[in-house]
């Protein structure tokens, strides 16, 4: 079965995209004026109080996103931080992820940023916020404004004649860009996006090349919790259901594994499964589903379905993330080290 956005992504690579191509233009400029006009100070943006930074993307989603966003998290607690994340919400799935991998981080979803960001200030403040999905977002200021581009879908055409939010030349408010799955295109090819990237920035500071994307971390039975390795996939048919972005990535990473694609059932990103479609799998091969799809299947499956954990990866420029990471964390690190001084030596140093 070939889900809704597979058939979307077609039609838009066929006629139906050069013909609502002028819309795509259309829009491509009322998002260049509305940034424009952010940055000139027509709007009033919001100074959170404590470092922000912001994921997001140009296209409407499906970048691999939400592995790099729990990477981070996971690298800001090993360096002893609490992380808060700020969130549209959508379907909530990426919320349950992280509640799960992390539930000592703090979470707000909310399509409006700064009422979340209330939320936080109410209850105690993380020390650093990650805005999930900010790019477009101006109302928030943040430190490091990170974009991903998809290796495999790097640019497009903007919305409604393609999938894209905005156009290449919008990388240029960007203070980092990160090529994600590039381990699904050869070096040739993410040579030329790397290039694309450094013409539609010409005349800025030129930004380290960063790459990555996701490894298989195990299976995990939806209905009972058992696990097994990656491995396991290997020498097995599976039907793939995946309501996500880009599901041609789920499907590459099973056939990497070794796996054989016996059918798929690829919805909308976010997609709430239904209680027919769920029993529809019954009897079938092995279902595996991607982990935003399971953290919405919590006790409403067949024991045959199982869930594909990844974890994200760095091919290149881990040692630059790290630096850009320390570099954010510094003010919250200097504001700790400052009350200790202050008990050893009161006086400040001062005769």
């Amino acid at each position: 079965m070939v889900g809704r956005p597979v058939r979307a992504a077609a039609a838009l690579d066929g006629p139906l995209g050069p013909a609502l191509a002028p819309l795509g233009w259309l829009w491509s400029a009322v998002s260049r004026l509305r940034a424009a006009a952010w940055r000139r100070g027509l709007f009033r943006a919001h100074r959170p109080p404590m470092p922000v930074l912001s994921l997001g993307n140009l296209a409407a989603g499906g970048t691999g996103k939400t592995p790099l966003l729990l990477d981070t998290v996971a690298r800001l607690e090993r360096r002893g931080f609490r992380a808060g994340v700020l969130s549209r919400g959508y379907g909530g799935d990426e919320g349950r992820i992280l509640r799960r991998r992390h539930p000592d981080c703090l979470l707000a979803e909310d399509p409006d940023r700064v009422r979340a960001l209330q939320q936080f200030l109410a209850v105690g403040p993380p020390e650093i916020l990650l805005l999930d999905d900010g790019f477009q977002h101006f109302r928030l200021e943040r430190d490091l404004d990170v974009v991903l581009i998809d290796a495999t879908r790097p640019f497009g055409r903007c919305l409604p004649a393609g999938l894209f939010r905005e156009p290449p030349a919008a990388l240029r408010r960007a203070d980092l860009v990160v090529l994600s799955r590039a381990e699904l295109v050869p070096p040739g090819r993410r040579e030329e996006i790397w290039r694309r990237v450094e013409a539609v920035r010409s005349g800025l500071p030129p930004l380290p090349r960063i790459e990555g994307g996701v490894r298989a971390a195990g299976l995990r039975s939806v209905a009972t919790g058992a696990e097994e390795p990656p491995a396991a996939v290997a020498g097995r048919r599976w039907h793939l259901a995946a309501g996500i972005g880009n599901p041609d990535s789920f499907r590459a990473l099973v056939e990497r594994l070794g796996g054989e694609v016996a059918s798929t059932e690829f919805r909308p990103d976010h997609h709430a499964w239904t209680r027919a479609e769920i029993e529809a799998w019954a009897g079938r091969a092995p279902v595996l589903v991607t982990e935003k799809d399971a953290v919405k299947l919590q006790g409403e499956t067949p024991d045959e379905v199982w869930e594909l954990r990844v974890d994200w990866v760095f091919a290149r420029g881990e040692e630059e993330w790290e630096t850009r990471l320390d570099g954010l964390v510094l003010p919250v690190r200097a504001a700790r080290i400052e009350p200790l001084w202050s008990a050893v030596d009161p006086r400040g140093g001062q005769p």
